[in-house]
């Protein structure tokens, strides 16, 4: 009886062990290969999967999202928020800043006022989108590193956390297992 439970246990792990591999959680045929991250000095951050350059948001959610995993796919969101508000911040703040700089050169000394205002304003603007840009490589390159755990193995899939506050709360009937009076 035990050499039989041997033999089925041994056939188990033999054949069906691939088929419960955490590298292919998404998709049971296909087999994750991690990202490889580069830094340089002008382009920052760079991403690559073999010899394809990851540059758009598109080409990382076709990676991330059919792992069905909640947290990566959230901080890739946050990355893709992030960097359009940055987008909109940097080019109101470049309108502001040539507006204020046109207006200065252009205008007498006595009407400098709105214009210094328009161009420190465009310059503030401008240096704030920075903080949320920064904010975006961050998230994509955190969501990069989650996708890389995956790909390796040493990850496994969290479950989809509350929608609200709501959900936190538990206003049920309250059992008492002690069975007190």
């Amino acid at each position: 009886m035990l050499r039989i439970h041997l033999a089925c246990s041994l056939f188990l792990v033999i054949f069906c062990a691939p088929f419960f591999s955490k590298a292919s959680e998404g998709d049971p045929g296909k087999v994750l290969r991690p990202l490889e991250i580069h830094y340089s000095t002008l382009g920052g951050l760079q991403y690559s999967l073999g010899d394809e350059l990851l540059t758009d948001h598109r080409q990382f959610r076709e990676l991330i999202d059919p792992l069905g995993d909640f947290e990566a796919s959230r901080m890739l969101r946050r990355s893709e928020s992030s960097d359009v508000i940055a987008r909109i911040l940097s080019t109101v703040g470049l309108l502001g800043l040539a507006t204020g700089a046109a207006g200065l050169l252009l205008t007498p000394s006595e009407e400098h006022g709105g214009f210094w205002i328009a161009a420190v304003g465009g310059s503030l603007t401008f240096n704030i989108s920075g903080f949320f840009r920064t904010e975006a490589q961050t998230a994509k390159f955190n969501s990069v590193q989650r996708y890389n755990r995956f790909a390796r193995g040493e990850e496994q899939r969290l479950p989809r956390g509350p929608a609200d506050e709501k959900d936190l709360l538990d206003f049920g009937p309250v059992s008492d297992p002690a069975g007190s009076k």
